[in-house]
């Protein structure tokens, strides 16, 4: 199925923060990360990523008394996954905070993931993700989803 969705975006995704931790932490879907970073590692796939990403994950790893050091050898360790970087306009920021408004809350849409649902509908790119909400609301939030539990 996700590869289907993968064809009709011509090779382009957006992936969430969370994808990349997977990956990089080495989790229960680090293999599902890899498959996906392995496609654009050989070229059959593009990913992108908000710019608020990186902000997301340090602000994660802070909040858990994570040390400077540690969180600078993940980013080291990102950097070299092959990705390209979508900047947060105004126009984004401002979808972004009228869906946090709307779905946002406890167990809902989480602050920065309502800045990777809003860059996703603005490049009209499907959103690669493991956030529940997200996945169970996609139609609601306007938006084409990819499980990363579905890739293989």
């Amino acid at each position: 199925m996700w590869q289907s969705v993968i064809a009709t975006s011509k090779g382009k995704v957006l992936v969430d923060t969370c994808v990349i931790l997977h990956y990089l932490l080495g989790d229960s879907l680090a293999d599902n990360a890899e498959n996906l970073i392995k496609h654009a590692v050989e070229d059959k796939l593009t990913l992108y990523m908000s710019s608020e990403a990186y902000d997301d994950a340090i602000t994660a790893f802070r909040s858990k008394g994570i040390c400077m050091s540690t969180i600078l050898d993940i980013l080291e360790k990102w950097a070299s996954i092959p990705h390209q970087v979508l900047p947060v306009t105004i126009e984004i920021a401002m979808e972004a905070l009228k869906l946090y408004n709307v779905h946002g809350g406890t167990r809902k849409l989480h602050y920065f993931d309502a800045f990777h649902v809003a860059t996703a509908k603005h490049f009209n790119l499907p959103l690669v993700t493991s956030d529940r909400y997200v996945l169970d609301h996609s139609e609601e939030l306007g938006l084409k989803v990819i499980d990363l539990r579905e890739i293989q």
